[in-house]
């Protein structure tokens, strides 16, 4: 198989290397800060990101708690995010490729194969999601289209089914192609529903007569109730990000330099979240004044509307966004994850086509519902995330001191060959700290910090395994001229 000598001085293993897994340099890293911010505001922008915002003042939080709890989520989600982006843009190679150092060259395969399960399960929520805006774009636009729901198909309407279908299509069409069109799509498609966002925005504060009508609205909750709910909702908050931490550096693998990724992301991740999270906190306190109820889904709140052209350009800028972050994240993700763990069969392409077929076959649409377990499950994401998170970065940071053996990344007869136990011990006693409170009842309150439990048990557990062999874990520590070029 062909590599770059130019990177690589061995010939790596074939069950470890094929073209998009391999280091990239040269032209090929020239993703500047703007393409950073570009591929945030449209990974910010997502159904799942406002629902979740929103869902925090549908269990009783007031706008400012919803807001609190938003900004000390985001912030440290953005914090872990600048950490594990660093090795990425350095060595120019994906998540897949990197956990190699911590978990073995066969080792990876436990946390890429969960990685990719979890990726194809979001692919197929916001796949459902995405066909709720199209169903409400074609119901706007045709009075037949709701009589269509009549008739059952798989467990929904076929209205539903044909949008879904599109959908499914139109996810087809721009990931099965290769990572430059998800940038160049990104440029455009992030900041359309902002639009929407703002729109909705104006619309509640009529509705309430007001801003301060709308931010006023009292806590239905207090003492531990209340901080229960907060680190809850905190928790599945970056449930939602949980994956992206993970795998980031199959996005900064592409950048320009450190500096350009870190500017980038500075502006298009904290602050388009809690923007875009305060015009979903807003509507919902719009809502909550208009409807009596807290109506979490925009195009829930869009289809109240007696105005088909609004209907229409707002799901069709929700179904731009929706494509914009499942193609840059969850596509990305799996895509790299799947490829890594069948080299020799499957390309970016090849694992961006399964993980769509198996997000379609999963049906969101039987067990997708917003409800009493929604922070739940959202939690659980992270949960199952966070322990990886702990060990990666750990092991790139204290064990072996932010210098990597690329080499050795691709074949397994180097340092990072085989089996780490240290770290599959780290990441299974990290994931049950995590549950633990899911599982032991009288131990509940615990679930509400599981993603912090699992980063940090984790974590330290394999700081405590693996500190007698930190000064003689990092082999090469001589960087060639481009990783010098990559740390700037």
């Amino acid at each position: 198989m062909e590599f770059n000598k130019g990177i690589l001085k061995v010939k790596p293993d074939p069950s470890l290397h094929n073209a998009d897994l391999a280091p990239v340099s040269g032209a090929k890293k020239g993703w500047t800060w703007w393409s950073y911010s570009a591929i945030w505001m449209g990974i910010v922008h997502n159904l799942v990101a406002w629902q979740v915002a929103a869902h925090l003042m549908a269990v009783g939080l007031s706008f400012w708690q919803a807001l609190l709890c938003i900004l000390v989520a985001y912030a440290v989600a953005f914090i872990a995010i600048l950490f594990n982006s660093y090795s990425g843009a350095k060595y120019g190679v994906p998540f897949p490729v990197l956990i190699r150092a911590a978990f073995g060259t066969k080792g990876a395969h436990l946390p890429v194969f969960i990685r990719a399960v979890l990726g194809v399960f979001w692919f197929g929520v916001h796949m459902y999601l995405g066909s709720m805006a199209v169903n409400a774009i074609l119901g706007a636009s045709f009075s037949f289209w709701e009589s269509l729901g009549e008739y059952r198909l798989l467990g929904m309407g076929l209205n539903s089914f044909i949008a879904y279908v599109i959908t499914w299509i139109l996810h087809a069409y721009i990931i099965t192609h290769d990572i430059e069109r998800v940038r160049k799509f990104e440029n455009w498609a992030g900041p359309l529903v902002m639009i929407v966002g703002l729109g909705l925005v104006w619309w509640a504060m009529e509705q309430a007569n007001g801003l301060g009508n709308l931010v006023s609205i009292p806590s239905t909750v207090s003492g531990t109730e209340f901080w229960i709910t907060f680190f809850l909702g905190m928790s599945a908050l970056l449930g939602t990000v949980a994956t992206l931490i993970l795998n980031i550096s199959d996005l900064t693998r592409f950048s320009r330099s450190q500096k350009d990724h870190m500017v980038g992301q500075g502006i298009g991740m904290p602050l388009m979240f809690v923007l875009f999270s305060v015009m979903a906190l807003l509507t919902t306190a719009g809502t909550m004044i208009a409807f009596g109820e807290a109506i979490t889904n925009p195009i829930d709140v869009l289809t109240r509307f007696d105005h088909p052209l609004i209907v229409i350009l707002g799901a069709v800028s929700i179904l731009v966004s929706t494509l914009s972050v499942n193609v840059a994240t969850n596509g990305v993700a799996v895509g790299y994850d799947l490829t890594s763990l069948m080299p020799t069969r499957l390309n970016f392409g090849k694992s961006a086509l399964i993980a769509i077929i198996i997000g379609a076959i999963s049906a969101p649409w039987l067990w997708y519902q917003e409800g009493g377990s929604f922070d739940l499950v959202m939690g659980a994401v992270g949960a199952t995330m966070g322990p990886v998170l702990g060990v990666m970065l750990v092991d790139f940071f204290i064990i072996r001191k932010m210098n990597y053996d690329v080499d050795s990344l691709f074949i397994h007869t180097g340092q990072y060959g085989g089996w780490n136990k240290s770290a599959i011990a780290s990441f299974v006693i990290g994931i049950v700290a995590a549950f633990i409170g899911l599982i032991i009842p009288s131990l509940s309150i615990l679930y509400s910090f599981n993603w912090f439990i699992g980063v940090g048990i984790a974590g330290v557990t394999y700081l405590l395994l693996m500190w007698s062999k930190r000064s003689s874990s990092v082999m090469n520590t001589n960087l060639t001229e481009e990783e010098i070029a990559n740390d700037k």
